[in-house]
């Protein structure tokens, strides 16, 4: 698929056996063609980036409706690139823009995150019992130093996909022995 003079898109490579484009992919072919061929349109960055976006877009709704994988020859940038339906479907992420949401491994995800959180658990009630035996309440504000520092970098984990489970599980452990430590430290 290329846009060639006057606005129009060709589509190369077209066998006898392809299917006719709907209508309407038709039309929006026709519309792009006529928006990219215009050097008043495609000015600025973010208006070269929406014609190529959108060029990939219908490539990619023209390998589906082909059955088959079309080259698109990008306008703005001069690049050939073969582009299938799924693929057209990923859109490069802009620069600052959140990446698109993939499915949750629970079934891998939880069972990382009780390891941890079980781990996470033991260490601070060991450690916080070794400085009430030897400091007394102490580890009230070394624990509360630990949680403060700790949280900043499990903020930041929470969206990277293995490391999410990680601190989550760190998280949960944490808070689970902090109820553990004050609940012996009433029961005193």
């Amino acid at each position: 698929m290329r846009l060639a003079e006057g606005g129009e898109v060709e589509i190369g490579g077209r066998r006898p056996d392809d299917p006719e484009l709907p209508a309407d992919l038709v039309v929006a072919l026709r519309e792009w063609g006529e928006v990219a061929s215009r050097p008043d349109v495609a000015r600025g960055p973010d208006e070269q980036d929406l014609v190529s976006r959108r060029g990939r877009q219908l490539a990619g709704r023209c390998a589906e409706a082909l059955g088959r994988p079309v080259d698109f020859h990008d306008p703005v940038t001069g690049r050939v690139e073969i582009v299938s339906g799924r693929l057209a479907a990923r859109r490069p992420a802009a620069p600052g823009a959140a990446p698109p949401l993939e499915p949750v491994p629970w079934a891998t995800g939880l069972p990382i995150a009780l390891f941890f959180g079980v781990l996470a658990a033991a260490v601070v009630v060991v450690l916080s019992t070794a400085v009430d035996s030897a400091f007394g309440l102490l580890w009230l504000p070394a624990n509360v130093l630990i949680g403060a520092g700790l949280a900043p970098s499990l903020w930041l984990l929470r969206r990277v996909p293995l490391w999410r489970w990680v601190a989550l599980g760190v998280a949960a452990g944490v808070v689970i022995a902090w109820v553990c430590l004050l609940a012996s430290l009433l029961g005193r």
